[in-house]
């Protein structure tokens, strides 16, 4: 080991250098300031340093007070400091709270530590566990009782695992221009995460964020198209532009301040989808759902809107909509049977979680829809679009794509007045 302390002391008695101590440390903190003071507007890192800002944190797992993970291939366990055990492909370890530490069974081994990591044993540096691969590391911590798993990767390798589980990749090429977009939009997303400064994790694996699918989220093709556009982000006055986007707009996206009652952002306002909309190519561009009497007051019913499913339907009115075309408000009128008469007022995005597709599995597509009673007294609701309408719209994106424009007017499209650049720049 080097002792600065003691080439400190020879420097400073050196007869060949008669400079005062005061002036070295003057010209030192001049260095300093100017090494700090980097034109650049975010800091460099390595995609795979953990200590980086820019690697971030997937919370895999949010269970109880047990874990057993399944060994595929050998990992490294460890603590902060030491290795603790090489684990062999087919062994278990059983995770659980020991006093709001986390115990590690392995065998007949016990470890009790704050958290493990856990690494590949070879240069790979994917890790198989539970039939799934990820890349980065597992970190496996007990948090409010509960054990934890997270996945701490570079931002670049985070993008490559979301690109198949968000956006259609399509055949051949034909969708190059509009995924090199999306590659922008996942990684602006993630990159606005890890800014938010969350105590022990960034970012959710599914659709409270991104969907995310660890290496089984990647394929050569699209990890190339990571790989080109690398770094890349969106930027709205100097800053990493806010990011939504859905699957198809239906013609015209959305104000974020009708959907999200966020306050109004310039790049996020509706906007007309071509003069024919690129995204009838969807294959939800237009759809049909259909509902008995009681299966729609049933879900009224079941959002807590009213006490009995014993209302009957008198009328449905669309009281507004937005320039779009979507429904503001949505004013359903019952009767109980004995001529008195409750309104149930259904507003914006509120009405696609609480009247839900006719099959009731997800929430319905879109608010941009017509709706009747029919003779019967059936209801149909006849829609354009799936999503909430905010940013980019993913099928308009492909339909542009298929039309030869590049991804960064794509961008400029759907976020007007943004710019793509570098982390680094």
């Amino acid at each position: 080991m080097v002792d600065h302390h003691h080439l400190f002391k020879n420097f400073k008695s050196s007869l060949s250098l008669k400079i005062p101590i005061l002036k070295i440390i003057f010209l030192f903190l001049i260095f300093v300031f100017f090494s700090c003071s980097s034109t650049k507007r975010f800091t460099s890192n390595n995609s795979s340093d953990f200590n980086s800002s820019h690697s971030i944190r997937v919370l895999l797992n949010n269970t109880s007070a047990e874990l057993t993970i399944s060994v595929d291939d050998e990992i490294i366990v460890s603590d902060d400091k030491y290795s603790l055990a090489e684990v062999a492909s087919g062994n278990k370890l059983k995770f659980s709270n020991d006093r709001e530490k986390l115990k590690l069974t392995i065998g007949e081994k016990e470890f009790v530590k704050n958290k493990f990591f856990l690494t590949s044993s070879d240069e790979t540096e994917i890790i198989k566990i539970d039939g799934k691969k990820y890349r980065g590391r597992l970190i496996v911590f007990v948090k409010d009782s509960e054990v934890k798993v997270v996945n701490q990767i570079g931002l670049e390798d985070y993008t490559k695992g979301v690109m198949i589980k968000e956006m259609p990749v399509g055949k051949g090429t034909e969708n190059y221009e509009a995924l090199k977009a999306f590659s922008i939009c996942i990684r602006t997303y993630a990159f606005n995460k890890i800014n938010e400064n969350k105590d022990f994790f960034d970012i959710y694996p599914d659709t409270r964020d991104q969907v995310y699918g660890g290496v089984d989220g990647e394929t050569e093709y699209t990890n190339s198209i990571v790989d080109e556009t690398r770094d890349q982000i969106l930027i709205y006055d100097n800053e990493p532009a806010i990011i939504f986007y859905h699957s198809t707009c239906g013609g015209y996206t959305e104000d974020i301040s009708n959907v999200f009652s966020k306050k109004n952002i310039p790049y996020l306002n509706g906007i007309k989808d071509g003069d024919e909309p690129y995204c009838k190519i969807s294959p939800r561009y237009e759809w049909v759902e259909n509902y008995s009497e009681s299966i729609f007051v049933e879900r009224l019913y079941k959002a807590k809107l009213i006490e009995s499913i014993n209302y009957k339907l008198s009328d449905l009115k669309i009281e507004s909509r937005f320039s779009s075309g979507r429904i503001n408000e949505l004013d359903i009128i019952l009767n109980d049977g004995q001529e008195i008469q409750k309104t149930i007022y259904l507003m914006g995005n509120q009405i696609r979680s609480i009247i839900r597709n006719s099959d009731g599995k997800s929430i319905l597509k879109s608010t941009m829809f017509n709706i009747k009673i029919d003779n019967e007294n059936n209801i149909v609701i006849n829609g354009k679009g799936n999503g909430h309408g905010v940013g980019l719209c993913q099928w308009g994106a492909i339909g542009q794509s298929k039309k030869g424009i590049d991804y960064k007017n794509i961008l400029n499209n759907y976020f007007p007045g943004t710019t793509v650049e570098s982390i680094y720049d």
